[in-house]
């Protein structure tokens, strides 16, 4: 029997393997899911370098699970509370390390300034540390920031409008962009999904279009990215981690990777 107690105590390493690396992948479609709320099968097979077969097999074990529906062709977030269990645990287990990047982030900010934050759970780490540093003044398309920062006197919220995601609970569109292009910032501060080969993914095009219009109105950008984040699995290209003025990441960065970052001269720093 497969599954016999033999087996799960000692799991051949190949086996143990390919296991591991089908529950990372299904953890990425439910995280694209929950961006995206539909894929086809042929684009998760293109994306993650594996046959149809695969991904249906993967599609038949998350609507087990009661968490997408398969359509003709596609799959669709289905129980969007439970993807949101799944996608909590995944942050709970970067904890450590986002909370060291958060620190570094929050000390390169001086009161007085106006800073840019996006929607990512990431950046919104940092609401709790921004009363001490007020006044500032705070540009964001997430509604999230607003609610967080409203009773603060010392903040002063400019929310950018556009067409309302109520899974990002923040704003998006041309709307969006064209309100951000009458601003200027002294820092942005935003996260992504994906960084691959040097370059930040997001799984959403409206997200990336936002944040590209607000990067260019900022002077200075800063990239928020646990070293969870560097993976295959990026769908649209947000930028080469070599245009932000600063990326910040966690001391579990893998050194070959950290390496490749060096050489190409990446502005890299390491918080611990």
């Amino acid at each position: 029997m497969a599954d016999d107690l033999t087996t799960l105590i000692q799991p051949h390493s190949a086996d143990f393997g390919k296991r591991k690396d089908s529950k990372s992948r299904r953890q990425r479609i439910l995280d694209m899911l929950f961006e995206t709320g539909t894929a086809s099968i042929e684009e998760l097979s293109d994306l993650f370098s594996v046959s149809r077969m695969t991904i249906h097999r993967d599609a038949h074990l998350l609507a087990e699970q009661g968490l997408i529906n398969k359509l003709h062709g596609s799959i669709s977030l289905k129980n969007k509370i439970k993807a949101e269990k799944n996608v909590v645990y995944r942050q709970q287990r970067a904890a450590d390390q986002k909370r060291e990047i958060i620190k570094h982030a929050v000390s390169m900010i001086e009161p007085e300034q106006v800073i840019i934050l996006d929607d990512s759970t990431t950046v919104a780490e940092m609401l709790p540390l921004l009363p001490a540093l007020a006044p500032l003044t705070i540009i964001t398309n997430a509604m999230g920031v607003v609610q967080a920062l409203a009773p603060y006197p010392g903040l002063k919220l400019i929310c950018l409008g556009g067409d309302y995601s109520p899974t990002r609970n923040a704003f998006f569109g041309l709307l969006c962009e064209q309100a951000a292009q009458s601003l200027r910032a002294n820092t942005m501060f935003l996260s992504t999904s994906v960084v691959h080969n040097g370059v930040a993914f997001q799984n959403d095009p409206d997200v990336v279009k936002v944040k590209q219009a607000l990067m260019q109105i900022a002077d200075h950008s800063v990239l928020l990215v646990d070293s969870t984040k560097f993976k295959k699995g990026g769908l649209h290209r947000l930028a080469s981690l070599s245009e932000f003025d600063d990326v910040l990441t966690d001391k579990e960065l893998k050194p070959a990777i950290r390496q490749k970052l060096a050489e190409a001269a990446v502005p890299l720093h390491v918080c611990s």
